[in-house]
């Protein structure tokens, strides 16, 4: 249901260019801000549920998050209002493809691609494990852009760590089930900071096979040419107990970087590594990455 039209006014300074996409509580619409003369993507509630108290929190929930992350791979949220019956925010306008896209286009990915992005991805996830856990990290979510960035999308189902309030969200499943961890399909409230680290293993073994795994697949039998240090990697990833996973995103980063770093041809750029340049969202680490990834698009 779509509740503006091209050529409207919201809000009487986003006129509206197009739907970027529509989903069961809300739509995000292509806006030219009149004010800064900018194009940014804006996402507001459906009417409906505007007065719906658990779908008011939800929405009210993501902003908040959003607004406490300042990451060079993670969607910025601009204005927030509640005008009468509408609820909008305006965020970056990411203009690329959804790695499932890319994924999807390729067939499958390189480990050296696989393993920046993954880089830049976990770097991310560094900075927002702060303050939230995001519980829908999928390829839909992740944007790579033409300059070689990567953004990481949509804290709509985000459960802030800062709060003891448990939060059952409203007429949405809790991230799409392939890459939910066991925890997060028996409890979406019995989550923490893992359940984010076992997507990430998910994400690696389908841009490395092209498909989604299936219970006990290992990836070397799925891509024969891939090393066997990748089927541990991926295991320990995406371990059922999350105590035998990698415990937070710096952990699961630095043994990405060495798993590329002990199985990379002999003279391939070496992949990021844990620095003390590295503890700044603006790090080398982001700008190596990005370096890397610009040298392999083809749009």
């Amino acid at each position: 249901m779509e509740v503006f039209k091209q050529g409207d006014l919201i809000a009487d300074r986003y006129q509206v260019q197009g739907v970027l996409g529509q989903g069961g509580m809300g739509v995000v619409y292509l806006v030219m801000d009149q004010l800064a003369q900018q194009r940014l993507a804006l996402k507001t509630l459906l009417p409906q549920y505007v007065s719906n108290e658990r779908a008011v929190q939800r929405f009210v929930r993501e902003v908040k998050t959003v607004r406490q992350l300042d990451h060079p791979c993670i969607v910025k949220i601009h204005d927030a209002q509640k005008i009468g019956n509408l609820l909008y925010y305006t965020m970056d306008y990411v203009e690329g493809k959804s790695l499932h896209t890319w994924i999807q286009q390729r067939g499958r990915l390189g480990l050296g691609s696989t393993v920046r992005i993954l880089s830049l991805l976990s770097h991310a996830l560094e900075h927002a494990h702060q303050y939230t856990i995001h519980r829908d990290i999928s390829p839909d979510n992740v944007m790579v852009l033409a300059d070689g960035n990567v953004k990481l999308l949509d804290f709509g189902l985000a459960k802030l760590t800062n709060t003891d309030q448990q939060f059952t969200m409203f007429g949405v499943s809790l991230g799409k089930a392939q890459y939910n961890s066991p925890e997060q399909r028996a409890s979406a409230a019995d989550v923490d900071l893992r359940a984010d680290i076992f997507s990430l293993g998910v994400m690696c073994f389908e841009m490395l096979s092209g498909e989604i795994p299936k219970l006990g697949q290992k990836l070397t039998e799925t891509v024969p040419g891939l090393p066997k240090e990748c089927d541990a990697f991926y295991t320990k990833a995406t371990a059922s107990d999350r105590n035998d996973r990698f415990q937070n995103a710096n952990e699961f980063r630095v043994a990405l970087g060495a798993l590329y770093e002990k199985v990379a041809p002999k003279g391939a750029k070496a992949a990021p590594q844990k620095g003390a340049e590295e503890q700044t969202a603006g790090g080398s680490v982001i700008r190596r990455a990005w370096s890397w990834l610009r040298s392999k698009l083809r749009w």
